[in-house]
């Protein structure tokens, strides 16, 4: 932890409305989601170089909860492991286990009509 920082420091930087401008002013990696995102598709794009040669790897989901798209915002590393940027702070090996865990965190949002 940097010295520098007060124990209120932290508080203030951890004040939802705080923490959530700087989230929402972050902008996201170029071609992150891709050029062809629409309601419920994440992509993510792998790169890597090997023994000479140029690795590349697009991994895209296509969600819907209810037939209704999800627009979860899925990436995965170089591990395979999911991120999401609904739960920022979960990693998960499955893409079903990370819509789970966002219809156990948020149900409201997966009520009918919604």
């Amino acid at each position: 932890m940097d010295p520098s920082l007060t124990p209120a420091d932290l508080a203030a930087a951890a004040d939802p409305h705080t923490f959530g401008t700087y989230l929402a002013g972050i902008a996201p990696a170029p071609g992150h989601m891709g050029t062809d995102h629409h309601p419920g598709r994440s992509s993510s794009v792998r790169t890597a170089e090997y023994e000479g040669h140029r690795i590349r790897v697009v991994t895209t989901y296509d969600i819907t909860v209810d037939d209704r798209p999800l627009p979860a915002g899925l990436d995965v590393d170089d591990d395979g492991v999911l991120s999401c940027h609904g739960l920022p702070a979960y990693q998960f090996y499955s893409a079903v286990d990370t819509v789970k865990a966002l219809i156990r965190h948020f149900p409201g949002r997966f009520r009918e009509g919604r």
